[in-house]
């Protein structure tokens, strides 16, 4: 039993270029906006009904996404430009968002009361 591609091939690749991982950390969360064209088909003809408000889950997500991609982009290209070779950001990449991904999950009561705080003093405001 075999994986229908080779992964061998893949991080060789990413060795070769390591330009594409800061590509794809600069781009990916737009790529997952793609994720939103069928839900919005989907709410038009009255199949899905978004909840008016992101539940914990929803925010964690939000939060992992908007930090890893700041925190990535920047990061990988940083990396690239002191000549880090690409295997080694691909692995501070991956344990970035594992680290990220840790303190969301524990922290994530705390952090959308105080997301909540911060909207009512802006529309107070």
């Amino acid at each position: 039993m075999e994986l229908p591609f080779n992964i061998i091939d893949i991080l060789q690749h990413i060795e070769a270029e390591p330009g594409i991982l800061v590509a794809f950390a600069a781009f990916h969360p737009f790529a997952l906006l793609l994720l939103l064209i069928p839900l919005g088909i989907f709410k038009k003809l009255g199949i899905y009904k978004p909840a008016q408000e992101l539940g914990l889950f929803g925010f964690s997500v939000v939060v992992i996404m908007m930090v890893g991609w700041l925190m990535g982009f920047v990061s990988q290209i940083l990396l690239m430009f002191m000549g880090v070779s690409g295997l080694k950001m691909l692995l501070i990449y991956f344990s970035m968002y594992l680290c990220i991904t840790a303190f969301v999950a524990v922290n994530v009561r705390g952090l959308k009361k105080k997301f909540d705080v911060d909207q009512l003093k802006k529309k107070v405001v």
